[in-house]
């Protein structure tokens, strides 16, 4: 006998963001104890209409989209688990061991300046410069937009180009031939010169959006309190930042189990991890079990030389105020970096003569 109660999600065609393949696996698995319908509509305002209509009971869309269109009425019922949020180099090599001078397409004005730090001989390319270069403009405007990543693959294949930086779920939703290099947040200790990069925030996420009252224990079996936690902080931190700053500013919030931490301490012989964790009363028992919170905040100057960084790992119930004060020194930190440093008559003891005298800033987040 068929169910009469039934769940429909709406959802739209790939839109290079994850959300997509990530909501079909998740109707694939919870759809076997329960009667769940995927629907796909057109495009994004088509399926917030649907749902305002009431012929619709859930929306999966990105964290950008919830920000991007009118969500007046509704509401972020929960996460699903947070896909990885990482970006990847699709090229032959590994980033380390690209020919001198590659070139390598990425948009993304971090990235760049990510890619620049580790590599500085690379040639970065823009969408938009490397059409040019290949004179392709009349090809490329005949194409859809989710035809332009195969296109570019089929650029590299042909030597035209050395590799590209896209989102992973970009990497993914095309099955591309080429092979996928994460440009991961721990530094790799395989690789003596390999820095970690902290991606832009608020990628992977994925938002089941209701209308407000929807009772949300129906799908309490599909979220991810801890996706959920990470959203949240990510969220409030960037509209915390300065507008001009957010398209340069890497951010990353995750709970992970405490051993974990302690495991990556004692790896990297992280000496002031392994004290704030660790009580030397109980034989290197913890301080307090359960799960932490790290939250990781980056930004470069254009050429990748001079990186300002601030890190915190916190009890989650301490959050948002472990977020607060991560900001604070975050932008203490960027205030006295892009300060110039005046001369001073006054002598400081225990400081070197040359401190007293004037001195250029330490970086500049322009051109």
């Amino acid at each position: 006998m068929e169910n009469s109660e039934y769940l429909v999600i709406l959802t739209t065609p790939s839109r290079n963001d994850g959300v997509r393949l990530q909501i079909e696996r998740t109707v694939g698995t919870h759809g076997k104890h329960r009667d769940l319908r995927l629907k796909q509509l057109p495009h994004m305002e088509t399926a917030i209409q649907t749902l305002r209509d009431g012929t619709g009971d859930i929306v999966a869309m990105s964290a950008f989209d919830w920000v991007k269109h009118d969500v007046e009425g509704l509401a972020i019922a929960g996460l699903l688990p947070r896909k990885e949020p990482t970006w990847v180099l699709v090229a032959d090599d590994k980033p380390e061991y690209l020919e001198q001078g590659a070139r390598v397409l990425c948009e993304h004005e971090l990235l760049r300046r990510q890619m620049r730090r580790m590599r500085p001989d690379l040639i970065l390319e823009t969408t938009e410069e490397v059409v040019s270069r290949l004179g392709a403009k009349a090809e490329v405007k005949e194409l859809d937009e989710e035809d332009i990543w195969p296109w570019m693959e089929e650029q590299r294949l042909q030597g035209h180009l050395d590799g590209f930086i896209v989102p992973r779920a970009i990497h993914a939703g095309h099955r591309m031939k080429g092979r996928r290099h994460t440009l991961g947040l721990q530094r790799d200790q395989t690789e003596s010169n390999r820095e970690r990069f902290i991606p832009p925030p608020l990628h992977g996420f994925t938002l089941l959006v209701t209308r407000q009252g929807f009772p949300k224990s129906n799908i309490s079996d599909m979220l991810d309190p801890s996706a959920e936690l990470a959203y949240r902080l990510e969220t409030a931190l960037l509209e915390s930042l300065d507008p001009a700053l957010r398209p340069i500013v890497g951010a990353y919030v995750e709970q992970r189990k405490i051993s974990t931490f302690l495991k990556k301490a004692s790896e990297e012989g992280d000496e002031a991890l392994l004290t704030s964790l660790v009580d030397p009363n109980k034989k290197r028992g913890v301080f307090k079990s359960g799960p932490r919170v790290e939250m990781l905040i980056e930004t470069l100057n254009p050429s990748g030389t001079v990186t300002a960084a601030c890190e915190r790992i916190v009890q989650p119930e301490n959050s948002h105020l472990g977020m607060v004060n991560l900001l604070k020194e975050f932008m203490e930190l960027l205030s006295v970096m892009t300060t110039d440093h005046e001369g001073t008559k006054r002598n400081i003891p225990g400081m070197p003569r040359s401190f007293m005298d004037p001195s250029p800033r330490l970086m500049d987040l322009d051109d």
